[in-house]
């Protein structure tokens, strides 16, 4: 074979260079900064707030209305109750209170219901410190039963004295509780959640709600204590519904 018969190669072609890829044109890159740098400092903002501002989440004061409806019952009137400032027993604040006296033809039913801060939810220790259950000394125990309904959630019922009772505490969000550790339980179901972090973040609401509202009732036993305890129960549900999307605001 002659020389001039081997065929050169091709040089290799050249590849051309990677230029890097083109920043969105609808998203400038300062401006996508810009909007990281407002968030965070909102973020930052509202946490500081929070924290250094001792008004945040603080409560509004609160006046129960004179007038309620019940359903089923004649409203005959009601009196304010005297707030009482962390009482020993509990370590409770009772921030307003209103007494609501019902008539149903002759059967009274008498509702007591308190706005109460920093509780444990304990209404055993509210209840054997009420005015009815200390200022007669009967011989009967106060024994109370613990109850739950699907339309409320937990409560005690109480016959002492002649009387039929319900007390429980009706909770900001959930259901009636009426030990402490049922109370806790709601709280942990109901106000801690992902959905209430910025509410809490912007001091609109506590992350873990320490207020309810105390509510004592009752009617006479009468002949039938059986019909009486059901009369109330009604009456229990029908008040429970009425406090449940009117619970007094931060």
């Amino acid at each position: 074979m002659e020389p001039s018969d081997i065929e050169t190669p091709n040089p290799p072609e050249t590849l051309p260079p990677v230029s890097p890829p083109e920043p969105d044109p609808d998203t400038p890159q300062p401006l996508r900064l810009g909007i990281l740098a407002a968030n965070v400092l909102l973020l930052v903002g509202v946490t500081a707030a929070v924290f250094l501002n001792p008004n945040v989440g603080n409560l509004r004061e609160y006046e129960f209305p004179e007038d309620l409806n019940l359903r089923g019952w004649k409203l005959e009137g009601s009196e304010a109750l005297e707030p009482v400032e962390k009482p020993e027993y509990e370590g409770s604040s009772y921030r307003a209170g209103r007494h609501y006296r019902f008539r149903q033809g002759d059967t009274p039913l008498d509702i007591e219901i308190r706005y109460v801060t920093e509780t444990l939810g304990g209404v055993d220790l509210f209840t054997r410190e009420h005015e009815r259950f200390t200022a007669e000394v009967h011989e009967e125990a106060i024994n109370a039963r613990i109850r739950s309904s699907a339309v409320t959630g937990h409560f005690a019922e109480i016959s002492h004295g002649g009387y039929a009772y319900i007390t429980a505490c009706i909770n900001p969000r959930g259901f009636s509780s009426a030990t402490p550790e049922q109370y806790e339980r709601n709280q942990e179901l109901y106000d801690m959640v992902i959905e209430r972090a910025i509410p809490w973040l912007l001091g609109r609401e506590r992350w873990r709600d320490d207020r309810c509202l105390w509510t004592l009732m009752y009617t006479p036993l009468g002949d039938d204590p059986q019909v009486a305890h059901s009369l109330l129960e009604t009456a229990w549900q029908d008040w429970f519904q009425l406090w449940q999307g009117n619970f007094p605001p931060l």
